[in-house]
């Protein structure tokens, strides 16, 4: 089974291609998993939470900040429309980080008190634009390297941003800066972004914006904004509103340790999800730009990704938590427990999320709207009723997202199935 995969998969390229990424991404995510155990003995629970509650709002607001125009790069087959995608990406982000920072600035008092932030916190919401910009930009480059089969520029931007991350982290920690996890990340996003741009640039990026040229181009994409900005705002409120109701109904050192069972948990993802995910579409947009079947691979990525799960989701169910007492001290010992839960719902998710690129590859993402929409619906349902600890919420938790990604796989494999006979 694995040989009859892996030869398919090189003959197409798809393979070949992931593997690059994957390999980077891992020595990415590898560098921040190494410096754990000693982060998590310099900064305390509470200095997890906060940080993770920046990261996350960084994410959500990154979601709508170029209105997924970035998502759109890799379709063009003109590289001119691909250089105005980027560059309208770019400014629409600018404008909106300038936008947050004026809301942000006219609102500190009640988002301090709402999100439980005391005054020394209080400059971390002044940093969100610049991240907002940094992370959302470079997404724009991203998607260029990966138009451009640049898998190898892509996956080395991932080495730079991680390891001076860590670096930053670790020096800040060592001179008892409380602010060090916040000081590293936004580091880490400064280098990803002009390395990103660089690279870009190097493999040609005309990065001009022109508004009579431009905004013609940005029109014909409008599907995207209309269709895919605000539910991906939804989705990705979604995916990280758990971090929000743990600090809400059990408080920053709950939200500590959620965070790190969620850290752990994403890794899978980040290594080859994710990376899948943009090789993934490229392949199948221009498949589809030839009219070619892709159900083939939409079904043998389906049974790698699944595979490739298994003996990971069964040694987390065993043994999660004697291993997060080893690797992180006995303070972590609850996210070890959570995580032994939450691996049935992020063992779907890995093999979901990354075949979810093929509506955006079709130009179907209304329908992804649809499945987004619903599942915020089911995830503000677990605001609201949070349980009453944070076991029974991440059994709940667990429990939406193996009934809203099942249903996820089946919209995406009939539109598949449509994409085809319409093809016949």
């Amino acid at each position: 089974m694995y040989q009859r995969l892996r030869q398919y998969f090189s003959n197409s390229g798809l393979l070949r291609n992931s593997a690059l990424l994957i390999v980077g991404t891992a020595l990415a995510q590898l560098i921040p998993i190494l410096f754990q155990p000693l982060l998590r003995r310099m900064f305390s629970a509470e200095e997890f939470g906060t940080a993770a509650l920046y990261v996350t709002a960084v994410g959500m607001l990154v979601a709508i900040a170029n209105l997924k125009y970035e998502s759109a790069i890799v379709l063009p087959e003109d590289d001119q429309e691909a250089d105005h995608l980027v560059a309208g990406g770019v400014l629409i982000t600018a404008v909106f980080a300038l936008i947050l920072w004026i809301v942000l600035f006219f609102n500190e008092s009640w988002l301090c008190k709402r999100f439980s932030l005391d005054l020394k916190e209080a400059w971390y919401l002044h940093l969100l634009p610049l991240s907002v910009f940094l992370v959302s930009s470079f997404q724009c480059f991203n998607l260029y390297l990966i138009r451009k089969k640049a898998f190898k520029d892509a996956a080395k931007n991932k080495v730079y941003r991680r390891t001076t991350e860590a670096a930053a982290q670790s020096a800040s920690g060592y001179f008892g800066s409380s602010t060090g996890l916040l000081f590293g990340n936004l580091v880490g996003d400064v280098i990803n972004f002009f390395g990103g741009f660089w690279q870009a640039k190097k493999l040609g990026l005309g990065f001009r914006f022109h508004i009579r040229q431009s905004i013609p181009t940005l029109k014909k994409y409008w599907r995207f904004p209309i269709y895919h900005a605000f539910p991906s705002l939804l989705n990705t409120i979604s995916l990280t509103l758990p971090v929000f109701i743990v600090n809400a109904a059990f408080g920053k050192a709950q939200t500590g340790q959620f965070d790190l069972s969620r850290m752990v948990l994403s890794l899978p993802m980040a290594l080859i999800s994710i990376s899948l995910s943009q090789v993934y579409l490229q392949h199948q947009a221009e498949r589809i730009r030839k009219r070619e079947f892709i159900r083939p691979d939409f079904i043998k990525v389906s049974g790698t990704l699944l595979l490739l799960s298994l003996p990971l989701a069964i040694i987390l169910i065993l043994f999660a938590e004697p291993l997060f007492t080893f690797l992180f001290s006995p303070e972590w010992r609850l996210a070890g427990q959570l995580t032994g839960v939450l691996i049935f719902g992020q063992t779907l998710k890995f093999v979901v999320s990354p075949l979810s690129s093929t509506l955006v590859a079709l130009q179907e993402v209304r329908f992804s709207a649809i499945w987004q929409i619903l599942y915020f619906a089911a995830m503000i349902g677990l605001y609201l009723n949070p349980g009453a600890d944070i076991e029974a919420f991440v059994w709940r938790y667990c429990f939406v997202d193996l009934i809203a990604y099942s249903c996820y796989y089946g919209l995406i494999y009939n539109r598949v199935k449509h994409y085809e006979k319409q093809r016949a």
